[in-house]
């Protein structure tokens, strides 16, 4: 371990002091707020539909597939995580085409055993 002076270590101390203080203030005003927030949707009768810009009653679409596994069918939106089937593979052989049908799942067809 290097030497290091007391003088840095007691500063390095209170640094780690005012960090915990500095995150803890931040806490609170953001605790503050989302109460005040809540409290003006309330008064004002606004729901978070609303708030994000939706209307009343409206469901956010689900995304289109843009890939497809060729063994199980199983599609993906390209958003959120990959699942299993496409990680670590190239994406572009799963791309769903404008016919509905990925480059993996046309080829799986030429090159099956059932010939």
């Amino acid at each position: 371990m290097a030497y290091q002076s007391v003088e840095i270590a007691r500063l390095q101390a209170q640094q780690e002091a005012l960090d915990k203080q500095l995150a803890a203030a931040k806490d609170k005003e953001t605790q503050h707020a989302m109460r005040e927030i809540v409290q003006k949707m309330r008064e004002y009768g606004i729901t978070l539909n609303e708030l994000m810009g939706r209307k009343s009653g409206e469901q956010r679409p689900e995304p289109a597939a843009k890939y497809q596994d060729p063994l199980s069918g199983a599609t993906w939106s390209g958003r959120g995580r990959a699942p299993h089937w496409i990680v670590g593979k190239d994406r572009d052989d799963y791309l769903i085409d404008k016919r509905g049908t990925s480059r993996a799942v046309s080829e799986a067809g030429l090159f099956s055993e059932e010939r």
